[in-house]
């Protein structure tokens, strides 16, 4: 009796329990798999391709979604139809084996499919485009790049610069030479021989070489900047006469420069000037003005300043500044002697009242300049410059509403070079 009770009890037990389960739905696994190959082979030509793909148990609201590596290469790619993505190559005229891919995701599933192109070995026919520069801009950095060696850097453009900037439809064509170090006392002019065109990098002077900026460069209606690495060039220099042979894209440049140019110093040196020789100023085509900055410096003396503006704009011509202290905050006619610098701090000027500030760097990194200056502008870049350095400057009224300036002053290069200036006329 007592076996039958517990065995009772055990199936209603049974019975209570299985009650209690709950069936779970089995799982619909989606799976998403390439049917046709992992690569795809293409011929010079290009063309339309193919590429198959299974898809299994689908989920609601995701779709195929196709990715192209390499768009230059895979132009077009389609995943209307199902079970097939579609993607266009565009012909090979690179000279060289081309390679791109498609990626294909069904949401967190994808695979990749590599698309490969050969190359014609066949010789492409050759533009040849003349061209005449008249303009050359650069920079000469020193050695910079190998010891004992100058490093030249220069623009030929026919369709020059605006404010320093290129213009809308501009082609440039730009050039890292390596070649003997500037001389002292000479133009700074990129030095005369044949340079040639070195991949190696093996910094040897006459050469041409690409340290990031030696290219053919053009600007698109939206002054949008396109440059293009050259594929061999070579260059002639004798005196101002300036020929590039530069090969780009299956186009040979032949570019003719032929005029008067200047290179910009940017060697940070313990002087400022870029001047070789003495310089007149002229001021013919300036406005002058005349401004009073109050104790601008903090020295208990009144600041004074002399603009001669070029009438073209600041960044054409010329350009000077006269930076003079006085102890009068109404006139400001008299002797200015150059102020010389604080026994304290070499970098500062001696502040005082009958002297004029001689120009000097922002920074020790940098050749931008405060106080008494000359600088020329040409096209909108500054081609010389030069710090009032030592020296006199003497204003004078002449009664009549106009003054007279005369400057009388030494830049700071080793070989100091004069400065001097002898203008009448009327202050704004």
């Amino acid at each position: 009796m007592k076996n039958l009770l517990f065995a009772l009890m055990a199936m209603c037990l049974f019975v209570a329990t299985s009650c209690e389960v709950v069936e779970e739905t089995p799982t619909v696994q989606t799976t998403f798999e390439l049917t046709s190959a992992e690569k795809v082979r293409v011929e010079t030509a290009g063309g339309d391709f193919e590429i198959t793909y299974s898809l299994e148990n689908p989920v609601e609201g995701t779709t195929i979604k196709a990715t192209v590596v390499n768009t230059a290469m895979i132009t077009a790619v389609d995943t209307a139809v199902e079970g097939v993505v579609t993607f266009s190559v565009s012909e090979n005229t690179t000279g060289a084996t081309r390679e791109g891919a498609v990626i294909v995701n069904y949401g967190s599933l994808s695979f990749t499919v590599v698309v490969e192109q050969e190359y014609s070995t066949a010789v492409q026919p050759i533009e040849k485009i003349e061209i005449v520069a008249n303009q050359l801009v650069g920079n000469y950095y020193g050695d910079n790049l190998e010891g004992g060696l100058g490093h030249y850097w220069i623009i030929l453009t026919k369709d020059g610069f605006v404010d320093g900037s290129t213009v809308v439809g501009g082609e440039y064509f730009r050039l890292d030479l390596l070649a003997p170090m500037f001389e002292e006392g000479a133009d700074l002019k990129v030095p005369d021989g044949d340079y040639t065109f070195d991949l190696t990098m093996h910094f040897k002077p006459y050469t041409i070489i690409d340290v990031g900026n030696t290219d053919y460069s053009w600007v698109d209606e939206n002054m949008e900047g396109w440059a293009f690495p050259l594929e061999d060039a070579s260059l002639s220099v004798n005196g101002n006469h300036i020929e590039l042979k530069a090969l780009v894209d299956s186009k040979e440049y032949h570019v003719v420069f032929d005029g008067e140019y200047t290179l910009t110093r940017s060697v940070i040196t313990e002087y400022v000037s870029s001047l070789t020789k003495d310089v007149v100023i002229d001021v013919s085509n300036c406005v002058a003005s005349v401004s009073s900055y109050g104790d601008y410096w903090g020295c208990g003396c009144n600041n004074w300043g002399i603009e001669f503006t070029c009438v073209d704009g600041f960044k054409y011509g010329t350009y000077v500044v006269i930076d003079f202290l006085s102890s009068s905050t109404t006139d400001f006619t008299g002797r200015y002697e150059a102020s010389g610098f604080s026994a304290d701090d070499a970098t500062k000027p001696d502040f005082r009242a009958g002297v004029f500030i001689p120009g000097f760097r922002v920074s020790s990194d940098s050749d931008l300049l405060l106080g008494s200056l000359y600088m020329e502008y040409r096209d909108g870049l500054c081609v010389s410059q030069a710090p009032l350095y030592e020296g006199t400057v003497t204003i004078e009224a002449n009664g009549d509403g106009t003054h007279t300036i005369k400057i009388d002053a030494l830049d700071d290069a080793p070989k100091q070079n004069k400065i001097t200036l002898n203008w009448t006329g009327r202050l704004n």
